[in-house]
């Protein structure tokens, strides 16, 4: 078992993390199908900031899963074959299911961009200027470049990481700087939320090489404030440097704080939470597709008064969460299981 999943509270930042995605979504979608009042305030686009955690997230458990893995070309291998046969074949089951709706409905998929799409760039998860065919893609592709650059990492003295993230981030930095951002590959490759990635991994290596110390609560309640105060401030739009300063930093503090609960206090987010941050990646890919199938119902009965909105918001975000659950119990489960077998017949089949 690796590191990461000994960590409860992991989870349960991954349960945090996917329920402000879909909370920040159901805004939109509100105001998209709603034909009359809105009940939804504009400030729940605040909860973007899950996709920051989530990068902060990733970070550090690409450390915890590759601790025996340095300079190892086996471990190195593994690694990179599980993390994509993490991300892909769910991605690609959920990415075709909206290419058949694109090629019999063009006019339902990407409405916010004309309806264009780029199916190779989409299905490969190739950096490109414009949305990928599933939406919330975009993050997916820098989750392969992140998987990229620290398996590259990998290849060094596991006591040259903190000189290896040191340089990916004068690189970028340099790269954002002084290359052309209208670039697909330059405005990922080099975009500042690439530091939230290298944020985590540093989080990452301070927990398993120094005892982490603190008042967790004191912390905690820090990221609250900064995260709350910052986006009533400066109200982050894109992908810049002013959302790295309100949604990174007090996700590292979150993350920080999560992992000194557990550590040092042995408390743990409740079960349940967890069980959601489980099924995450399942209720990311799906719960824009959920959103977009119940909001065309719920257009084509709409009702004047509040009543109407509760009743259809609530159904909407309960079944984001029962849909992906079941995605994730039926569908990713299965697939993973798949993955496994074909682990022990390839290249990889060594103790774990």
């Amino acid at each position: 078992m690796s590191s990461s999943k000994k960590i409860q509270n992991i989870q349960g930042l991954r349960g945090i993390a996917v329920l402000l995605v879909v909370l920040a979504h159901m805004l939109p979608t509100e105001q998209k199908y709603a034909q009359f009042d809105y009940i939804l305030p504009n400030w729940l686009e605040i909860g973007g900031s899950g996709v920051d955690l989530f990068f902060l997230i990733s970070g550090f458990v690409m450390v915890a899963v590759t601790q025996q893995a340095f300079q190892s070309k086996l471990e190195i291998q593994r690694f990179l074959y599980h993390r994509f046969t993490r991300i892909y074949p769910l991605y690609w089951f959920y990415t075709t299911a909206v290419l058949v709706v694109w090629l019999l409905f063009p006019h339902l998929i990407n409405n916010s961009q004309d309806n264009q799409v780029n199916i190779l760039e989409s299905f490969l998860l190739i950096p490109q200027n414009i949305y990928p065919l599933l939406m919330v893609a975009w993050t997916l592709i820098y989750e392969i470049y992140f998987y990229l650059i620290f398996a590259i990492l990998l290849f060094f003295p596991k006591e040259n990481l903190l000189l290896g993230l040191a340089v990916w981030t004068v690189t970028l930095i340099g790269g954002y700087y002084f290359l052309p951002v209208d670039n697909a590959f330059v405005s990922i490759y080099f975009g500042p939320l690439v530091i939230e990635f290298i944020a985590g991994c540093l989080v990452a290596k301070f927990y398993f090489s120094q005892e982490i110390r603190g008042n967790a609560t004191i912390i905690a309640l820090v990221a609250l404030i900064f995260w709350a105060g910052g986006y009533a401030l400066l109200q982050p739009e894109g992908r810049g440097w002013t959302r790295v300063l309100v949604f990174g930093v007090p996700s590292v503090l979150a993350l920080y704080a999560a992992l000194l609960y557990e550590k040092k206090h042995a408390v743990t987010m409740p079960k349940w939470l967890c069980q959601i941050g489980d099924a995450s990646y399942s209720i990311y890919l799906s719960h824009i597709l959920v959103l977009g199938v119940l909001g065309k119902v719920w257009q084509l009965s709409p009702l004047e008064g509040y009543a109407d909105n509760i009743a259809a918001l609530c159904f909407m975000f309960v079944s984001t969460l029962i849909i992906g659950r079941l995605s994730f119990s039926l569908i990713e489960n299965f697939i993973q299981s798949k993955v496994r077998m074909a682990e022990q017949r390839l290249l990889f089949n060594c103790k774990v």
